[in-house]
């Protein structure tokens, strides 16, 4: 039974702290919901001109005249697409921060709680001491007659009738009778808090199904793009000379690349049986390295599993560090031209003495700067995407040695792909 009696009056005093650590909470969650407002409001808007885009893609002519019109809409829809899906996965990282953050503020308070507990806990046994003692002095007669021998203690303190108990100790009993109500009204604060966190994470489950509806929708926009580059390539006359002055830049680019390489000093030590695979949710190659319409591909691109390439982590393919990087424009110039979003990281010399590097190209975002270290399978350096020139969302990944592209599959990524 006093066990029963302590519990409730550990339940007091913690509430008094924990008022100042909840008031600070609720401001945080006003600026966070007025953040992922802002997000809606533009995803809106955004919706609203797919839908203006879609109609005039619907209205547009399907022969031959108008496939530039066509391709020229479809380019619009998946630039309105990749808005989206950034957009959407900018909400979802506000929604975890806030989910985060309200964790943490809920485990702080109900440690305070414990805390104040403890601290109510210790008072409410001094009381019972004092009591006693006062008991002792000489008035003890008249208390058992009001009180029975196992909770005498107990009836002081509820009906403060007692009037040997001094003014302190009074004070005291009222503080801790208010406290108490505090700590109840706000563990039930605690309890909605947490009630309110599982919709939040409702919501990211939604936004997240959303967010992967969109990327399969992207797939599909730039299949059809192509289909319609086709159809110009056929009749448009320009396409062979803007093809080879294409080539020639990208051969400019290479040769920058592997100047840049060898111009490099190399200090770590490449050791390694295969290197990591790059994407390691999607392990499907969409085009090998070799001979690819009229040209040699000197890469390999990754994309087309089931799991939509755009927007997946980029992970180094093995330790070492990066020694360029293009995250300001979506072509990029000199060396990172046509590849868009894109890096190069020096793995070391092997042990033949030969220098390993890899280049990523045509992300979406980069998460590493020129110099820094990283580590194989475990540094996220970007996220895939569809920058530079592409014709769809893809990684393209390649291995050099001594500043000359090699086959990276099967000879240095590992093997165990779809």
């Amino acid at each position: 039974m006093r066990q029963g009696k302590t519990i409730r009056w550990t339940a007091l005093l913690a509430a008094m702290l924990l008022l100042v650590t909840l008031a600070g909470s609720f401001s945080t969650v006003t600026v966070a919901a007025a953040t992922r407002s802002e997000l809606e409001n533009q995803l809106k808007k955004l919706e609203a001109q797919e839908k203006e885009i879609k109609n005039d893609l619907a209205a547009a002519s399907s022969d031959l005249s108008a496939s530039q019109k066509r391709k020229n809409l479809l380019d619009s829809q998946i630039d309105n697409a990749t808005q989206q899906i950034e957009l959407l996965e900018k909400q979802l990282a506000e929604i975890n921060k806030n989910i985060q953050q309200k964790t943490d503020e809920i485990a702080a308070a109900q440690t305070a709680i414990q805390d104040k507990e403890r601290a109510i806990e210790d008072t409410h046994t001094l009381l019972g001491q004092r009591l006693r003692a006062i008991a002792k002095s000489g008035n003890l007669s008249a208390i058992q007659r009001l009180l029975n021998t196992e909770n005498y203690t107990e009836y002081l303190l509820k009906s403060k009738a007692a009037e040997c108990i001094a003014r302190r100790d009074q004070q005291t009993m009222d503080q801790l009778e208010a406290a108490l109500e505090d700590i109840q009204r706000q563990k039930e604060e605690l309890e909605q808090q947490k009630a309110d966190i599982q919709a939040e994470q409702a919501e990211v489950q939604k936004l997240k199904e959303t967010s992967d509806k969109k990327k399969k929708e992207l797939n599909t926009l730039y299949a059809a793009a192509q289909s319609e580059i086709r159809k110009l390539q056929s009749t448009v006359s320009s396409y062979n000379a803007e093809l080879k002055e294409t080539q020639k830049k990208i051969a400019e680019a290479d040769a920058a690349i592997e100047a840049l390489i060898k111009s490099t000093a190399s200090t770590g030590r490449y050791d390694q049986d295969k290197m990591f695979w790059p994407i390691p949710t999607v392990r499907a190659i969409s085009s090998y390295y070799g001979p690819r319409w009229g040209t040699q591909h000197k890469g390999i691109d990754i994309a087309n599993g089931p799991i939509p390439v755009y927007g997946e982590n980029i992970v180094a393919a093995a330790d070492g560090v990066v020694i360029a990087v293009n995250s300001t424009s979506k072509w990029g110039t000199g060396w990172s031209y046509g590849y868009g979003y894109c890096c190069i990281i020096d793995h070391g010399t092997d042990s033949k003495g030969r220098k390993i590097t890899t280049m990523y190209a045509h992300c979406s975002k980069m998460n590493v700067r020129e110099g820094q270290k990283v580590t194989g399978g475990k540094t996220v350096i970007a996220q895939a995407g569809n920058t530079g020139n592409v014709t769809g969302p893809h990684l393209h990944f390649e291995v050099r040695v001594d500043g000359a592209r090699v086959n990276p599959y099967p000879n240095y990524v590992h093997p165990n792909v779809n």
